[in-house]
């Protein structure tokens, strides 16, 4: 009986995090809707991280307080991590989306195993054995049929929006760097409070000088926020966080690539967004070199969106020191 339940558990973990892959997908989706009303990224952005620096703001006063302590010593990290790795992070996956498409953004921010890759063995000294840098072929060519490398004229129109993906690829890859550093001390809320405080304060300027146009929004831009804010970011972090009691975090993090496929094909059903043959092969060949980096490099890399869609998962237990017993038994 006990195994029967055990294997009911490990399946409802497998379907939450398939579901939340599927609501991450979601993210671009909103944010094309949103950029329709003539929005800029950035003013987005900054209502968005408003939002959900609120929200997380109101739960950890309520059931987390322990969790608002720093360290002084640690200030600098997390202005990193909420300047770079959280504000303008996020201002350039929105722009990805603006100045190309939800998949092609979705593809080229998925390039970010690459990068932590290519970190460890440049910072770290890690080696890059045959099969890593197979991996590494694979992701970059599929990103390259994704991006239509091969039509120069297209390639030319869309070059802002790609190097805005890859910028945001590159900025996630920092923000696992700094949660690497802060994760031994900090609980993931206090991570993600403290990220998205900083990335508002930030984009005050922006909330400030774009106020008049901000209170003009009709409701159905505030509506497009608000779920931006809550469903592909709180809701999503949330099953994430629920199937790990029950899923290895490795194998969690292999599934969440569903999330660029998921992309793709509400881009396709929503948004009337097509796909030719060679972008299609691309994503296929993106998608395997990334699979094959989380499973030969999970200790690095299946970590890091974990760490980021811990999120509520910590309150579970309360304390800290407990819910890391908790993951650590788990994955």
């Amino acid at each position: 009986m006990g195994s029967v339940l055990k294997f009911v558990k490990e399946m409802e973990g497998y379907v939450c995090v398939i579901a939340s892959a599927i609501l991450w997908g979601t993210l671009g989706i909103f944010a094309k809707f949103s950029l329709e009303y003539g929005v800029l990224p950035e003013i987005l952005i900054a209502l968005r991280l408003v939002i959900s620096f609120a929200t997380l703001l109101l739960i950890l006063c309520v059931f987390g307080r322990d969790l608002f302590r720093i360290r002084k010593t640690d200030a600098f990290l997390f202005l990193i991590l909420g300047v770079f790795a959280t504000a303008l992070q996020r201002i350039s996956y929105f722009y990805a989306v603006d100045l190309t498409t939800v998949t092609v953004a979705a593809i080229l921010f998925y390039t970010y195993p690459v990068f932590v890759t290519l970190s460890a063995a440049f910072f770290l000294g890690e080696k890059i054995s045959s099969g890593t840098l197979l991996a590494i072929v694979l992701t970059f060519l599929g990103v390259a049929l994704v991006v239509r490398v091969y039509d120069v004229s297209s390639l030319g129109v869309n070059l802002a929006g790609i190097v805005f993906g890859l910028l945001s690829s590159l900025l996630f890859t920092l923000y696992i760097m700094m949660t690497k550093k802060l994760r031994n001390r900090y609980a993931s809320w206090t991570l993600t409070l403290y990220g998205e405080g900083i990335g508002v304060l930030i984009l005050v300027p922006v909330i400030s000088l774009s106020f008049s146009e901000i209170m003009e929004f009709p409701l159905q831009l505030w509506l497009l926020i608000f779920a931006i804010a809550w469903i592909p970011s709180l809701l999503a972090y949330l099953l994430y966080s629920y199937a790990l009691k029950y899923v290895r975090a490795s194998t969690g993090s292999i599934l969440a690539v569903i999330e660029p496929v998921s992309a793709a094909v509400f881009s396709m059903i929503l948004l009337g967004e097509s796909l030719e043959q060679p972008q299609m092969i691309g994503i296929a060949l993106a998608l395997i070199g990334v699979v094959l980096l989380f499973r030969m490099g999970k200790a690095t890399i299946a970590s890091a969106r974990t760490e980021k869609r811990e999120l509520a998962g910590e309150l579970y237990c309360g304390r800290e020191t407990k819910s890391r017993v908790r993951y650590k038994d788990v994955s």
